[in-house]
């Protein structure tokens, strides 16, 4: 009787780590389906074989695209960008006034500066190259038993006077909690509707908390890590250095919101 009671509590348990398994196995399939962020194999970058010497001075960081569905994403991610560049070692114009400016020549969504050639953005902006971006994705995913958090940017370099792409990269930051959704689950392996509530409530937290600004950071930086440094070389990014400095309650100082109204582009 208690080989038999042993082996059927055996049994069950293995059960219930088959179903624990099961279920992260489909977890992963739906977020694969709606749409898994891109993996590092998948990023893109591209840099003018002579780059160094057509490196411009001064780079004009203009309205970006935005593809997701928060109107958040690039009020928080274009000043990053501009504030990188100039850690980078490049003259980088406000962008208050790079947007009045823009408003000016009949710039009135973000979209609208493709409108115009390199060469005539230069003239206009009185700068060497201009810094296209889109905001490719700036989301939160949640399925009970996992959530994640994702941001993705595409930047491009353009010289204004050979109208020449002269760098260009697409990265992403996200983080999911599929493996400690995993861990919570094990932990309540005998209790399984018990630790499914707790992994779906820590969930929720995570999806609807979550702080996107170090996602923002992390991105920008992976984009623009590759650029070569400007003329005035490159310094040291605070937030590179240590993140736990900035001060929080600052943040949203950093955050510009432009006159230029930015939409998803046909």
């Amino acid at each position: 009787m208690d080989a038999f009671f042993m082996q059927e509590t055996g049994r069950r348990r293995t059960e219930r780590r088959f179903f624990i398994v099961a279920s992260f196995l489909l977890v992963c399939l739906a977020f694969s389906v709606v749409g898994c962020p891109k993996t590092e194999s998948d990023a893109v970058l591209a840099v003018h074989p002579d780059y160094q010497r057509l490196k411009p001075r001064s780079i004009a960081v203009l309205p970006f695209d935005n593809m997701s569905t928060d109107l958040d994403a690039t009020p928080l991610i274009r000043p990053i960008v501009a504030k990188r560049l100039r850690y980078k070692g490049y003259r980088v114009p406000g962008l208050k006034g790079v947007d009045e400016t823009l408003q000016e020549a009949g710039v009135l969504i973000a979209h609208d500066v493709y409108s115009f050639t390199p060469e005539e953005l230069g003239e206009i902006l009185s700068v060497d190259a201009v810094m296209f971006g889109t905001v490719t994705d700036f989301s939160t995913k949640y399925a009970v038993l996992a959530a994640s958090v994702t941001v993705s940017l595409r930047l491009e370099l353009a010289d204004c006077e050979t109208g020449e792409i002269l760098w260009q990269n697409e990265q992403r930051a996200s983080r999911n909690t599929i493996i400690e959704s995993l861990v919570t689950l094990l932990m309540y392996q005998d209790e399984i509707e018990k630790g499914v509530a707790v992994v779906a409530a820590e969930n929720a937290i995570f999806a609807a908390l979550e702080d996107y600004y170090p996602y923002a950071e992390e991105v920008c930086k992976k984009g623009l890590s590759p650029l070569p440094p400007g003329p005035k070389g490159e310094r040291p990014y605070p937030w590179d250095e240590d993140p736990n400095a900035l001060d929080k309650s600052s943040i949203k100082n950093l955050i510009y919101r432009s006159p230029i109204i930015t939409v998803e582009p046909d």
